[in-house]
């Protein structure tokens, strides 16, 4: 049976209690770091058994760069050894071999100790306690004591020393890990606010280019509307000069030169016989007036066809398809009912149908053109599809198509739509879709 402790050795298992619980306290405190580290050395300062000195310190240990720093320190120090005393490298004296070996390290005097590198003038001698700060292998820092030279060492001061720098190293690893987190949550905050700040401009300047670009389009789209309205004015002036010139040319001009014909005819029956010579005069003349009449009937309907006016778009429609029969290779397959349009929308469907066979003429090389129209509801669908070698997509949105361009704008201005269908090889098919008033 092991035997039971004497008084005095209970009174020092209990004061290691009171300095283990009350270190442990002071390590579980609100306060900072550095003022709760200096709180521990006094309170291990007091602890007499120990017989230290009211002078200690602890440094920090810098893995990287293998060294300690010097954190604080509790008690008188001369300017030279705080000066000097710094940074010390591992391995380097007492306090350095410690964080070397991670063991406890114990020393009866600095001046018979060979391990003490470090003199300075003016040194009084003393011992040490050197005590690792580590926490599972880690090494946090190293904690020294000064004591008397020659101390009667504590018998459980190894132990006691041992768990404190455990409590110690824990309390600090978990500091730096709060100091670090505090350092990112600050610099996260401050990056946030300064985002905030960023976006917040960046925001303005977006409102800002967006009020910019909007009115900007609203300008441009009332621009473009200007322009589409002053576009159309002027086909309907073009269309009423026409229509005017027409109606003069094949009225007064044609009438001139129908009456100029009766004279000739009249003139002709009152030629002597003996006077040939002037008969085939006149003959000739006839002929050049019968001539100039045809001119001026074709010109006539170039410029307005009366057809149109007269028997409306589909009679219009046909005329043309036959006019175009005779001067090209062209065949027609017309499938067109008679629709009761407005004067302006008639116009404007013909010269669509124009614009286009302009176009089959010049560019499709095709023989055969399909004409359709399908009324649907209040829509009107027109169709106007060649056989011939089709044209390349690029083409229809060409800044330099001016014809295609002219139709868009034409249908654009009717609220209609327009679209252009083509396959190289496969022809091209032109489909208009116009609403009708009720």
């Amino acid at each position: 049976m092991s035997s039971k402790p004497t008084e005095s050795e209970s009174r020092l298992l209990t004061q290691e209690y009171e300095v283990l619980h009350e270190v442990a306290r002071v390590l579980h405190s609100s306060q900072g770091m550095k003022s709760m580290l200096e709180n521990v050395l006094l309170v291990l300062t007091g602890f007499d058994e120990l017989k230290v000195e009211r002078k200690a310190g602890i440094f920090l240990a810098d893995p990287d760069k293998k060294v300690l720093n010097l954190y604080c320190t509790l008690g008188e120090f001369t300017s030279v050894f705080l000066e000097n005393e710094q940074v010390i490298p591992y391995g380097d004296c007492l306090c350095g071999r410690v964080a070397e070996s991670g063991e406890l390290l114990m020393s009866e005097s600095c001046f018979s100790d060979a391990r003490h590198e470090r003199r300075y003038e003016g040194m009084q001698a003393h011992g040490h306690y050197i005590v690792p700060l580590k926490t599972r292998e880690k090494l946090l820092g190293v904690m020294f004591l000064y004591t008397n030279t020659n101390p009667s060492w504590y018998k459980h001061s190894q132990e006691v020393l041992l768990s404190i720098g455990g409590l110690v190293a824990d309390a600090i690893e978990h500091s730096l890990v709060e100091e670090e987190l505090t350092r990112y949550r600050n610099e996260l905050e401050e990056r946030v606010v300064e985002r905030n700040i960023d976006l917040k401009q960046v925001n303005t300047t977006l409102q800002k280019e967006v009020v910019e670009r909007t009115n900007a389009e609203n300008e441009l789209k009332n621009i473009r509307e200007q322009l589409r309205n002053l576009s159309n004015h002027l086909q309907n002036i073009r269309e009423e000069e026409k229509t005017r010139i027409a109606r003069e040319v094949h009225d007064e001009l044609g009438q001139s030169l129908t009456a100029l014909k009766m004279d000739l005819v009249c003139l002709k029956d009152e030629l002597p016989e003996q006077r040939a010579e002037l008969a085939e005069r006149v003959q000739s003349m006839s002929g050049l007036i019968d001539s100039t009449i045809t001119s001026v009937q074709r010109i006539s309907s170039e410029l307005r066809p009366q057809i149109l006016d007269v028997m409306g778009l589909c009679e219009a429609i046909a005329w043309q398809a036959k006019e175009y029969q005779k001067r090209t290779n062209l065949q027609f397959d017309l499938n067109c009912e008679h629709i009761p349009l407005n004067k302006e929308l008639t116009t404007d469907l013909f010269r669509i149908f124009q614009e286009a066979l302009t176009n089959v003429v010049r560019h499709a090389e095709a023989d055969r053109v399909r004409v359709g129209f399908l009324q649907k509801g209040n829509r009107l669908t027109m169709e106007i599809e060649d056989n011939g070698k089709g044209m390349p997509l690029e083409k229809i949105d060409h800044s330099q198509s001016l014809g295609l361009i002219g139709i868009r704008e034409r249908i654009l201005f009717l609220d209609g739509d327009v679209e252009f269908l083509s396959k190289p090889g496969e022809g091209t098919k032109v489909v208009v879709n116009i609403p009708l008033e009720p």
